[in-house]
């Protein structure tokens, strides 16, 4: 004889609503994103305070994990500082006095651009006004030589 399902007791379902309406509800962000919240709401708490902070909150985190998301933070708005560019104001015509740069004779195709020749490119670029107006400089160039 086959036996029949159990089905749950009314006490034990009703024991289950009660502690999921005292638990908090799952949360829908990431634990390093609720990190980056909270550092950012408290930026004056230590790791071992936002971690008691975000457990009051639901979260099953500890103050180690905050301390490495705080230091990755750190590194990448470190690398983003490095990664911007220079602010550099679009000048209306070209410099007044440009000095002139020395430049390399051309080296063989098969021997590539030399370190030397890139930071000459570079020191004409900047007296230009950026890399944009030396790309138009060259252009005319090639236009005159042809």
């Amino acid at each position: 004889m086959p036996r029949s399902p159990k089905t749950a007791a009314p006490a034990a379902t009703q024991a289950a609503d009660a502690t999921a309406a005292t638990t908090p509800a799952k949360p829908t962000i990431s634990k390093t994103a609720a990190i980056a919240a909270a550092l950012q709401a408290h930026p004056d708490k230590m790791p071992k305070e936002l971690a008691e902070i975000m457990k009051a909150e639901g979260w099953d985190i500890n103050a180690q994990r905050i301390s490495v998301v705080k230091s990755k933070l750190k590194e990448r708005s470190k690398q983003k500082a490095r990664r911007k560019p220079k602010t550099k104001a679009a000048p209306a015509e070209a410099p007044a006095a440009v000095a002139p740069v020395a430049v390399a004779p051309a080296a063989k195709a098969e021997e590539g651009i030399s370190f030397d020749s890139l930071k000459k490119a570079k020191q004409m670029a900047e007296q230009l006004g950026g890399i944009q107006q030396a790309k138009a400089a060259i252009a005319a160039l090639a236009e005159l030589v042809d």
